[in-house]
């Protein structure tokens, strides 16, 4: 079936890896991992746009979904890196693989507890800056969907890719 075809809140599976269709766009289909694709400290600052997360999703995951589906069928998209405090320091980043923002976290909430999993994830949200705060501290989900922060250098969390890929691509649904 057509990636089109999939419900919104349904799985499919691309690369290995089970993704969660949460909205249509027009430029293409935004989807989430449904589980972290691996775990990890966030890297030397909570710049996502800087963050050792970001090179392993380029390095590691994403070749494998270019693979599988076709370079040409993962777009790129803007991911805001707004912090929590409404600083736009970081201003804003395009790639082909993200991961969720506090915004799209909050904005997909029923996705996300419709497909909850038993441990932490990062989000691509900085607590704050260091015009107001510090670079330290970066945000993160718990199994229950709290939000909280931890330093960006001392505590792993699971990592759930963001990608969006053409619509009338073909996959398996799960669901």
């Amino acid at each position: 079936m057509k990636l089109s075809e999939v419900k919104i809140g349904e799985t499919f599976p691309v690369a290995g890896v089970e993704f969660i269709k949460v909205k249509e766009t027009e430029e293409g289909t935004v989807v989430v991992a449904k589980e972290c694709v691996f775990g990890s400290t966030y890297g030397k600052n909570n710049n996502f746009s800087q963050s050792e997360i970001l090179k392993r999703l380029t390095e590691e995951i994403l070749p494998k979904i270019e693979d599988a589906i076709g370079a040409e069928n993962v777009l790129e998209f803007a991911t805001d890196l707004t912090s929590l405090d409404g600083l736009k320091t970081y201003g804003s980043m395009t790639s082909k693989i993200s991961i969720p923002t506090f915004d799209f976290y909050r904005d997909n909430v029923e996705i996300f507890d419709k497909h909850k999993i038993d441990t932490w994830w990062w989000l691509a949200t900085a607590d704050s800056t260091p015009e107001h705060v510090n670079d330290r501290w970066c945000v993160c989900v718990s199994p229950s969907g709290d939000i909280s922060n931890y330093d960006y250098y001392d505590y792993y969390c699971g990592v759930r890719p963001v990608l969006v890929f053409v619509s009338d691509i073909f996959v398996s649904s799960e669901e």
